[in-house]
Parts: structure tokens; C-alpha cells; sequence
């Protein structure tokens, strides 16, 4: 039963990942125009010799077939073309700025689950109080405020206003120039990981109160009741392991979410 699971999601994910490329492909020849026109719009007029050259050099003067299963093998083989506008290969350029997105993703991806996780439980398992309410309503309203919205106003207080950090960039000049420092990083990915949590906090409160309200039902919670245990002892000790079990799953959908943020919370 297990490998068949293993089997099923991997012919999933691949299919997934097959219509994902092909709608890629497919978007970019309905385009007007072509390659070769959106980077050297000149080039055809002014000298053909050098625009078929191109045009042979990067398999534009193929068949539609052939560029597709041609564009296929390169994705898979992770060759993924050179950028003109940084004259480096894709994936360096992706390295590149993919170290400095980790830096702003990886601790608010950790923050964001402890706090949302923590919240949410205490609140599921006090379902109905006053104060359950009031954080759930707060957590309704921060989760309906766009992410870039946090990170202007962080800007806005913390680096206009205060001058506690800076308002741009990964590091400041002179660290560039004697070397990274790592407190002068930090100062800069205090803001950005600051909003990207704020804005991250309420999708993992919601799973987390929902999954402890679904545990507070459970018959060995009740049994635990009726032994005489405290509700902390309760919560810590038999709820909270069952109620994070489902969570595992939405980890992963989180992360997906935070990346897409994380663009708007860089820009």
C-alpha cells in the first residue's frame, strides 16, 4: 500500500511538473514576436547573417517539436540558458540571489511556525474565551493585510522614521568592502524577516487551532480528564503531539506561499 502511495505521488508530481514546463513553452511561442526580437530587435534588420547565426545557435530555426523536446531536456538536464542582461548562465544568476532570499525565508519560516503554532494550540485549546476571540480576530486582520503593506510600514517606522535599520539592500558599503559581516547582514534581514513572519503567523494559527479543536474531541482526552490531569499536563503531553501531526503536511504549502511573498517583500 505504501509503495503504491510512493508510486502514485511521484507520477503526480511529474505530471505536474510536465504541464507546468509545457504551459511555459507553450505561452511564450503565442507570444507576437520572437526570441530574438524581445532581446536584439535590431539584429534582423541590420545584419541577417549574424540573426540566422543566432537563430541556429539556439535552435530557433527548428521546428516547434523539435524546440519543445529540445527545451525539455535542457529543464531536466538543468541546463537552463544564459541571461543576456547579466551575461552569466540562469543558474548562477539564481544562485546568486537565492543565498540572500534563504536568508529572509529560512528564519521567518521558523519563527512563523513556532509563533502560529503555539498560538494556535493555546487558542484551540481555550476555544470559545474571550480570549480565543480576540486573538483570533487579530489574526484574521494581519492575515488580510498584504504582505508588502508590513514591510513598508516596518520601513516606514523602523527605518525612516527611527533610523533603527537600514531601508535597502543585504549589506552596506563598507561591509562589502572589508568583507560580509554578519551582524551588518542581520541588520538588514531584520525588516524583511520581520514583515515576511508577520504576514506568514496567521495561515499556520488557523491549521494549528483547527487540528487542536479536532483533538480537544478525542476519547483520550477525555480519558485524561478523568484521571485527573491539569490542562496544561493535557495539552502538553497527549493533545499537542496529535494536533501537529496534520501540520507536517502543510509545511511544505507554507513554504511555497512565503517564497511568493518573499518576492514582494524584496522588491
Amino acid at each position: 500500500m505504501k509503495a503504491e502511495y510512493l508510486v502514485r505521488r511521484v507520477f503526480y508530481s511529474l505530471l505536474a511538473f510536465m504541464i507546468s514546463i509545457t504551459l511555459t513553452f507553450v505561452l511564450l511561442h503565442l507570444m507576437p514576436g520572437d526570441y530574438l526580437h524581445s532581446i536584439l530587435p535590431y539584429l534582423a534588420e541590420k545584419n541577417p547573417d549574424a540573426a540566422r547565426m543566432f537563430r541556429e545557435q539556439f535552435g530557433l530555426n527548428r521546428s516547434v517539436s523539435e524546440q519543445y523536446l529540445l527545451y525539455v531536456g535542457n529543464v531536466v538536464r538543468g541546463n537552463w540558458g544564459y541571461s543576456f542582461l547579466y551575461g552569466l548562465p540562469v543558474l548562477a544568476v539564481i544562485g546568486e540571489k537565492l543565498r540572500w532570499t534563504l536568508v529572509i525565508l529560512f528564519p521567518s519560516t521558523v519563527l512563523s511556525i513556532l509563533i502560529g503554532m503555539a498560538a494556535g494550540a493555546y487558542s484551540g485549546w481555550i476555544n470559545g474565551t474571550k480570549t480565543d476571540l480576540s486573538v483570533l480576530n487579530f489574526m484574521i486582520f494581519v492575515g488580510a493585510v498584504p504582505s508588502y503593506w508590513w514591510a513598508m510600514l516596518l520601513i516606514l517606522i523602523f527605518g525612516f522614521h527611527l533610523s533603527l535599520f537600514p531601508l535597502g539592500g543585504y549589506a552596506s558599503i563598507d561591509a562589502l568592502e572589508s568583507g560580509l559581516r554578519i551582524s551588518d547582514v542581520l541588520r538588514h534581514a531584520a525588516l524583511p524577516v520581520t514583515a515576511l513572519t508577520i504576514s506568514s503567523v496567521p495561515g499556520t494559527y488557523y491549521l494549528m487551532r483547527n487540528s487542536t479543536l479536532q483533538t480537544t474531541r478525542e476519547e483520550y482526552v477525555l480519558t485524561a480528564r478523568s484521571k485527573g490531569l491539569t490542562e496544561m499536563e493535557i495539552l502538553r503531553h497527549h493533545a499537542l503531539k496529535n494536533a501537529m501531526l496534520p501540520m507536517v503536511t502543510v509545511i511544505a504549502l507554507e513554504l511555497a506561499q512565503m517564497i511568493t511573498g518573499s518576492v514582494f517583500i524584496e522588491t
